[in-house]
């Protein structure tokens, strides 16, 4: 089975990170959830940095989309 769009697939990574944040900010992301988010940003072109804790996987989901944007041109 091929991967879904990796700009679709960091909406959806990103979209659970703010979900996760909100009801548990400093509980460790899952070990499958982690595997996604270091996995995609290898897609991407970029890599993971560190998220020990929810809040820390949604602010690197929120900079690499921002490095996407940036590498597309929209701001």
């Amino acid at each position: 089975m091929s991967r879904p769009d990796p700009k679709v697939e960091l909406k959806a990574l990103t979209a659970m990170a703010l979900d996760l944040t909100r009801v548990d900010p400093d509980r460790p992301p899952g070990e499958r959830l982690s595997r996604w988010h270091r996995e995609l940003a290898e897609v991407l072109g970029d890599e993971a940095r560190p998220a020990p804790t929810n809040r820390d996987l949604l602010r690197d989901a929120v900079r690499l989309t921002k490095a996407q944007q940036e590498l597309v041109g929209v701001q």
